[in-house]
C-alpha cells in the first residue's frame, strides 16, 4: 500500500512539474573539513565517556562513527534509533566502544488537566498563555472566554500548576448581532505589553492581560473587518494577517497605539476566480497565505505593500509554514491521499524545489515550524520531525520523524519563560498544548549531537568521527544546498576496571605490601610477647620455689634452738 501511494504521489508531482517547469534538481555542494587527531585517556571501573568536542559548532547535526583498527576499518557503528521518550544516554548498551548520536528531541507530558465543563458541544478555538503574569486565557466556538491560573517555580526540578478557574465571561455581550458558532484566535503585539486582540468573525475585542475573568477589561476595535471564515491568524512585529477564505486575506499594522487597516489580497489579485485562504504566516518582509485550490503565494511587503515574489500551484491544499526558505506545505491527491512535501525556495531567482515527501497514514491538520524542528498536528497522532537541508542529510525517514499521541490537540505552542534551561549536552524548553478535553504541559529537551563510549575492561581505540554540518566554520554560506563535513581521528585510551589498570595495580600492591607488614610486626609481636609470657612463668616459679626454702630454713633455725 506504502508504495502504491508513492507512485501515485510521483506521478502526481512529475505531471506538475512539467506544467510549472519550476521543479528541478538542484546541485548541492559538500565541503570538508579535518580537524587536528584528539586523544583521550581514562581510568574508571566502568568508563562511560560523553566526547563534546561538537558542541563546539552548533549547526552539527548528525554524527557518524568509524572503527579504525584490524578487521574492523572503516566499519560504521550503527546509530541507534532514538525515539521520543527514550532514556538517552544512560540507557545506550555499550561494549567497549563508542557511538554517535544526532542532534534529537525528547518530549515529555509533565502536566495534564482537564477543563471545566468538557461536553460535547463546547469547542476550545485558542489559548493565551502568559506564564509572566501566571495566565492563561481560552476561547470557545461560542465566544466564551475562560481563565486558568499558570503557576512556575524554577527548582532544579521545576514544578508546574495550572487551576481552571469556574467561571466564564460571554463575549456575545460586546457585539449587537446575533453570534452564531465562530473561530476565535488571540493576536499579541510586542509593542503592546497590556493588551491582546481577540478575533473572531464579528470582529476584533481588546483585552486588557491584568485584568480576571471574573471583571475583564476589553475594548472594541472598529476597525478589524467582520469576515464569514476566519481561519487563521499571524502576528509579527507590527502587522497582523488575518485568512478570510473566500475574501481573500487582509493585513493590518499597528503603530502609535492604533489599528491600521492596510489592504486585502483578493481573487482578483491571485489571478483566479476564486479562492478560499486557509492560512497565512508573517514573517520579516514576507507574507504567505495558502489558497485551498491553487496553492501557495509568497508576497514580498514592501512600504506596507505586497508585491508577489513566487507562487507554489498545487491543489487540495491542507495546511503549511516555513522557517525562512524552508516550507512545510500539506496537499491531498486526487485519490485523497495526503502528502507533506519539504520545499526550498530561492528568493533571488524566483525558483523553488521540492526537496523530500513525507508519505503515511496520517491525516494533517496544522503545522509548526522553527530553525529545527517541525510540529505535525494530526487527530491523534502528531510528529515531530527534524527538518533537512537538503537531501541526502539524513539516512531516512525514521531518522528525521518521532511520534506522540494527544486525541484531539488543537493547539501545540512554545511557552516563553524568562529564561531558556540549557546545559552542554541539553537545551529545555516548554510547550503548553489545548485539546478538547484538557490543557497539557510537555518538557522539549533538545539533545546536542555527542559521541559516547563505554569500556568495561583496559583497551586502546581508534575511531574516525564524521559530523555533518549546515555550515563551515571558516566558511559563509547563503545557500540551502550546501553543508560541511568535519572528519576528525580520535584514539580512546581506556586502562579498565579492578585489578586491569595500572594504577590500580599499584594500589593493590601498597595495600598487599601494607598487609604483609603489619603481619610480619604481629608475628614478631606475637613471639616476643609468648617468650616473655614463658619467663614471667619462670620467674614466678622460681620466687614460689624461693620463699618454700625460706620458710624450711625459718623451721630448721627455731628446732636448733
Amino acid at each position: 500500500m506504502y508504495i502504491i501511494q508513492i507512485g501515485l504521489i510521483a506521478s502526481f508531482l512529475i505531471g506538475n512539474s512539467l506544467q510549472t517547469n519550476r521543479i528541478r534538481s538542484h546541485p548541492n555542494y559538500t565541503y570538508s573539513v579535518n580537524e587536528e587527531l584528539l586523544s583521550f585517556k581514562f581510568a574508571t571501573s566502568e568508563a562511560h565517556v560523553k566526547l563534546l568536542r561538537f558542541k563546539i559548532n552548533p549547526t552539527i547535526y548528525d554524527i557518524d562513527v568509524f572503527r579504525n583498527d584490524g578487521d574492523t576499518l572503516g566499519e560504521q557503528i550503527e546509530t541507534p534509533f532514538l525515539s521520543l521518550d527514550n532514556q538517552y544516554l544512560d540507557e545506550q548498551q555499550l561494549d567497549n566502544d563508542c557511538v554517535g548520536l544526532p542532534k534529537h528531541p525528547k518530549l515529555n507530558e509533565i502536566l495534564s488537566v482537564n477543563l471545566l465543563d468538557n461536553t460535547l458541544d463546547i469547542y476550545y478555538t485558542d489559548i493565551l498563555s502568559l506564564p509572566q503574569v501566571e495566565k492563561i486565557f481560552l476561547l470557545t466556538d461560542e465566544l466564551e472566554l475562560r481563565q486558568a491560573i499558570l503557576k512556575y517555580n524554577q527548582t532544579q526540578q521545576p514544578q508546574w500548576k495550572v487551576e481552571v478557574k469556574n467561571t466564564s465571561f460571554s463575549l456575545k455581550t460586546q457585539y449587537q448581532q446575533q453570534i452564531n458558532y465562530t473561530n476565535a484566535y488571540f493576536a499579541c503585539f510586542n509593542n503592546n505589553q497590556d493588551q491582546c486582540l481577540i478575533l473572531s468573525n464579528y470582529g476584533g475585542i481588546w483585552l486588557d492581560k491584568n485584568s480576571e475573568i471574573e471583571q475583564p477589561i476589553l475594548t472594541a476595535e472598529p476597525v478589524v473587518k467582520e469576515s464569514k471564515d476566519l481561519n487563521k491568524v499571524s502576528v509579527f512585529e507590527q502587522y497582523l494577517a488575518l485568512a478570510n477564505g473566500n475574501a481573500g486575506a487582509d493585513l493590518y499594522r499597528y503603530q502609535d497605539n492604533k489599528l491600521q487597516y492596510l489592504l486585502r489580497i483578493s481573487s482578483k489579485d491571485l489571478n483566479q476566480t476564486s479562492i478560499n485562504i486557509i492560512s497565512l504566516k508573517l514573517t520579516k518582509n514576507r507574507l504567505s497565505i495558502l489558497d485551498e485550490h491553487t496553492g501557495l503565494y509568497i508576497f514580498d511587503i514592501i512600504d506596507s505593500q505586497v508585491s508577489l515574489l513566487l507562487s507554489l500551484p498545487y491543489q487540495r491544499c491542507v495546511a503549511f509554514d516555513h522557517s525562512d526558505n524552508t516550507y512545510l506545505l500539506v496537499a491531498e491527491t486526487p485519490n485523497n491521499i495526503e502528502y507533506m512535501m519539504e520545499i526550498f525556495i530561492l528568493p533571488l531567482t524566483k525558483e523553488y524545489y521540492i526537496n523530500r515527501i513525507y508519505v503515511d497514514d496520517f491525516s494533517f491538520r496544522d503545522i509548526q515550524i522553527d530553525d529545527d524542528y517541525a510540529i505535525i498536528i494530526g487527530e491523534d497522532v502528531h510528529l515531530v520531525i527534524r527538518h533537512s537541508i537538503f537531501n541526502g542529510f539524513m539516512k531516512n525517514n525514521t531518522d528525521l520523524v518521532k511520534t506522540f499521541f494527544e486525541d484531539e490537540l488543537i493547539r501545540f505552542e512554545y511557552l516563553e519563560l524568562n529564561q531558556t534551561i540549557q546545559t552542554q549536552y541539553v537545551e529545555t524548553s516548554y510547550y503548553i498544548g489545548l485539546s478538547k478535553g484538557s490543557l497539557h504541559i510537555w518538557r522539549f529537551n533538545d539533545f546536542n549531537p555527542v559521541v559516547i563510549c563505554r569500556f568495561q575492561y583496559g583497551t586502546t581505540q581508534n575511531y574516525t568521527i564524521r559530523a555533518n554540518s549546515s555550515k563551515c566554520e571558516n566558511h559563509t554560506n547563503q545557500d540551502l544546498f550546501e553543508q560541511c563535513q568535519i572528519t576528525q581521528q580520535i584514539v580512546i585510551q581506556a586502562s579498565g576496571p579492578l585489578l586491569e589498570s595500572d594504577s590500580n595495580y599499584l594500589i593493590i600492591g601498597v595495600c598487599v605490601s601494607a598487609a604483609i607488614i603489619i603481619l610480619v610486626i604481629l608475628g614478631l609481636l606475637c613471639r616476643k610477647g609468648r617468650a616473655l609470657a614463658k619467663k614471667i612463668q619462670e620467674l614466678k616459679k622460681q620466687a614460689e620455689e624461693l620463699k618454700k626454702y625460706g620458710a624450711l630454713e625459718a623451721e630448721q633455725q627455731s628446732m636448733g634452738h
